[in-house]
């Protein structure tokens, strides 16, 4: 009989901030760090510490104690400090893909100037995980992924549920969409199985005799893993003493102090691989009852998602491109400035962090990150901006003004540009008497052009006269009073990664008649939408000669649940819009389109009723609350605005709320047009087909699921950042889109209130509608399409300047031509300033990707392999990063 052999891991799982914020749990991280140093370097039976996978523990660490830095290098040089590979462990569903590889990026990084990186994907506690984690990580060079949640349901204070549906062994081999396979080890008894090793004889028979149980049966081979730890555990200190004891014990079992890597390669030595299943795509715990899936993380605090993903855009899709663009003018590129912006914002991205489910304390400091984050991607974008303005050549005569896009296909966009006219600086006039002195001239409008002389219609506010200043390179700030205006214009092919400049002509000011109707119609040559009475709407489009109806209608429903998931409270009171009678208007209707505001009045319960104080002290488990709503009524207003421009392909829809309302969730409503079995959705590079009915098992009466970019079913796409909470009906004719879900707690395994989760706030959520006949979007263009919608756009007016004009007013950066199904995802510099690209694939067949100049393919982690060429093919799925040479 082969011996057995108990691998024991020791860890802290470290939750940076969660049930206390990050200053109190770092002050236990100092106490833990110290402690481990002493007991490695003691060598008596304390051989390795595991830094659960993610850099920021240590960076956290020497942020107190940075003359430890040294030391924690030879710690790691000598194979007893596990480090890496991630900066931190993120939320996968909620952070873009881009910032996974980011993630991923930094932490080798980081890992590498400490020694090396532990070569194994840790996913202890992710809240599921996206299906293309296993492309990820082959293209990282692993081999191996370690996993806590998605195949066993993991639920209450983190116990572990068997289920007929779970793998049958712990490892097992977990293949992507386009067939990259690892091999997967499920954590089946969950990080903490081989915690607080007792050393008395007696309870240590105990304890192994169940320990070891546990693990048989799941495990594949002889190896077997014990993880000495759990959240914010101390280490123990006595591990040495209470594995000889074991030994003594279990003389057939070898105990092994070991650590990740010498474990994963001791399994794949002892495999039989015929015996393991496979597992494909994303890992959801979609085979399970439901009630522990922590999808409903998705739509805690709406307003952190809402920050996330607007400066995920900002630094992949402006920041980024822009700085890749500004070398043509001779600005280096900022790579350490972009990963000091990564890093604060994955500090938000943690996975009990982004998602929303932490104390108050916490989620304020996140508000505050999100802040600083934007200020320094802004910093960024505007100086790069600035820097290519001041070398382009320019006409003569009018006022130049630059539009910047990297959405990966051309695109036309409405953009709003405030500029200034008139200027006198302080040094030339006493700034009391500027005012009155621009007062004196003339009111104005402008005419706008391409810079090839085709007019462009632009709408025009006079904000007035205003104070602002300058910033110059060589010289103090420079004081002046202008005259503002708000510019609001259509720009057609903008290119699809780069920028265009187009000039303001003044001119005199015209009283142009409002051509304004109250038509509550919407119409242009691709769409056409009619509001009814009742606020819903009708959607045609022209073009595919489909149309929805009853469109757009709202539900508020009771939520008794916690931050991590939804419970519906027990008398399923449901308040809907369907027969109200909103206030209608036309807001705007100009040269450029038309804005319709519809003004909802409803009354809707306060809170839930006052036994839910009770549930929740008691600890009552969301599934078996029962609580109803209050019975005390307030009224709740939505303001929706419904926009149509001329050169629109979808309605854009913008919902204003100002929460007032504890315990409820507020969802938009879509028929969808017709029935269907599945429904897709964009996720973490892939579009992901999911079936609209759930397993037998599954006894939540919820199905939410979590989007990237946009849902799409029957006839329907929709289209938002940072709403990623969605739920699709059985047949599929019915898709929710949630807004807010104000709850009261963190939940899981405490009492933990948390009030201002009940988002007393003004909140604003955006999102776009399409309307498709084909039924698998992943074969078309709309991916692509939404992409490049979700795209920021920036436009900058020139500020004078004396340097060469070596830049062309127009120019396009996409030197590639792609066939239908590529997904532009990145335009930025290696680290040894060499142009990357990246798209993911998305068509069930290979598709053609040619370039004007060679490039090399690349991993994620910018690694070149293969020949320099011209044309590469995709296969399906594929994510497909190209290195310029």
């Amino acid at each position: 009989m082969t011996r057995k052999k108990a691998h024991i891991i020791s860890h802290s799982h470290w939750d940076r901030e969660w049930f206390l914020p990050l200053e109190s749990l770092r002050f236990r991280l100092v106490t833990l760090m110290d402690e481990v140093e002493a007991l490695l370097d003691k060598e008596d039976g304390f051989h390795h510490f595991h830094m659960d996978g993610q850099m920021i523990m240590l960076e956290d660490y020497l942020a107190v104690k940075p003359a430890k830095k040294e030391k924690m290098k030879q710690l790691v040089a000598d194979g007893k400090l596990r480090i890496g590979p991630w900066y931190m462990l993120q939320d996968a569903f909620l952070t873009s893909g881009e910032a996974n590889i980011r993630n991923l990026q930094y932490g080798l990084e980081m890992a590498e100037e400490f020694g090396q990186a532990e070569k194994i994907g840790y996913f202890p506690d992710t809240f599921g995980l996206y299906g293309q984690v296993p492309q990820l990580m082959r293209q990282a060079g692993f081999d191996t992924v370690v996993f806590g949640r998605g195949v066993n349901p993991t639920g209450f204070n983190n116990q572990v549920f068997d289920s007929a549906f779970a793998s049958k062994y712990s490892e097992m081999f977990w293949e992507s969409p386009d067939g990259s396979k690892v091999l997967g080890i499920l954590l089946a008894n969950w990080y903490s199985n081989g915690n607080e090793i007792p050393v008395d004889k007696e309870a240590a028979k105990v304890f192994w005799d169940k320990k070891l149980a546990d693990v048989e049966r799941f495990a594949s081979t002889d190896e077997w893993l014990f993880m000495n730890g759990c959240d914010h555990q101390p280490v123990q200190t006595d591990l040495a003493e209470a594995l000889e004891v074991a030994r003594e014990l279990y003389p057939d079992v070898k105990f092994i102090h070991s650590h990740f890597e010498k474990y994963q390669e001791a399994v794949k030595a002892g495999l039989e691989p015929g015996k393991l299943q496979t597992v494909h795509g994303e890992l959801t715990s979609q085979q399970s009852d439901g009630w522990s899936t922590l999808a409903n993380t998705a739509s805690s605090r709406i307003y952190l998602k809402q920050a996330n993903a607007k400066i995920e855009r900002l630094l992949e899709r402006l920041a980024e491109p822009i700085s890749v663009m500004a070398t043509e003018a001779g600005v280096q590129y900022p790579h350490e400035y972009l990963a000091y912006a990564w890093k604060l914002l994955m500090e938000n991205q943690i996975h009990d962090s982004i998602t929303g489910c932490s104390l108050d304390e916490v989620h304020r400091e996140m508000e505050a990150r999100f802040e600083k984050v934007e200020q320094t991607t802004m910093a960024i974008i505007q100086n790069a901006a600035r820097r290519i303005t001041e070398q382009i050549a320019t006409n003569e005569t009018g006022i130049p003004l630059t539009v910047f896009h990297a959405g990966g296909i051309e695109a036309t966009r409405t953009v709003e540009l405030e500029i200034e006219t008139d200027a006198i600086h302080f040094s030339e006039m006493h700034f009391e008497l500027i005012p009155d002195e621009l007062a004196k001239l003339p009111e104005q409008s402008f005419r706008l052009e391409t810079s090839t002389g085709e007019e462009i219609p632009v709408v025009v506010e006079s904000l007035g006269i205003r104070f602002n200043y300058d910033l110059p390179e060589r010289k103090f700030r420079d004081s002046y009073f202008a005259r503002k205006y708000k510019l609001t214009f259509t720009v057609e092919n903008l290119p699809a990664v780069g920028y265009e400049t187009i000039y303001a002509y003044p001119v005199d000011l015209v009283n142009e008649s409002a051509n304004q109707t109250q038509d509550f119609s919407l119409e242009n040559r691709f769409l056409k939408v009619e509001v009814a009475a009742n606020g819903t709407y009708t959607i045609l489009d022209k073009e595919k000669s489909v149309e929805v109806s009853g469109v757009g209608a709202y539900e508020d429903v009771g939520d008794i649940g916690n931050e991590y998931m939804f419970k519906e409270t027990g008398d399923n009171l449901r308040i809907n819009t369907l027969n109200s009678k909103p206030a209608i208007r036309v807001l705007r209707e100009d040269k450029l389109g038309k804005t319709i505001e519809i003004n909802h009045e409803i009354e809707i319960p306060e809170s839930a009723s006052a036994t839910f104080a009770e549930e929740k002290r008691r600890l009552v488990w969301h599934p078996d609350r029962q609580s109803e709503r209050s019975e005390n009524f307030t009224t709740f207003k939505i303001t929706t605005e419904l926009t149509l421009n001329k050169h629109d392909k979808q309605l854009t829809i913008r919902v204003k709320l100002n929460n007032n309302v504890d315990d409820h969730r507020l969802r938009v409503l879509f028929p969808t047009g017709k029935q269907t079995e599945t429904h897709q959705a964009g996720s973490v590079f892939e579009v992901v087909t999911r079936a609209n009915k759930q397993v037998k098992e599954w006894t939540n009466p919820a199905k939410d699921n979590r989007k990237q970019g946009f849902v799409a079913s029957g006839n329907i796409v929709v289209a938002s950042l940072g709403l990623p909470e969605y739920e699709v009906s059985e047949h599929g004719d019915k898709l929710e889109l949630t807004l807010l879900r104000a709850v009261s707690e963190i939940g899981d395994w405490g009492d933990f209130p948390a009030y201002e989760a009940e988002c007393h706030r003004e909140i604003t959520a955006e999102f776009h509608l399409f309307l498709t006949d084909d039924s698998d979007v992943a074969n078309s263009s709309i991916p692509a399409q939404v992409n490049a919608r979700l795209t920021p756009i920036f436009a900058f007016q020139h500020k004078s300047a004396t340097k060469e004009k070596i830049l062309a007013e127009k120019r396009d950066f996409a030197e590639w031509k792609t066939e239908a199904g590529f997904v532009f995802s990145a335009f930025k510099l290696a680290k040894d300033n060499q142009p990357i690209i990246r798209f993911y694939q998305t068509a069930s067949e290979p598709k053609l990707l040619t370039t004007e100049r060679p490039w090399q393919k690349s991993t994620i982690l910018e690694e070149t392999t293969g020949d320099a060429k011209k044309q590469f093919t995709a296969s399906p799925n594929e994510i497909i990063t190209l290195k310029g040479v």
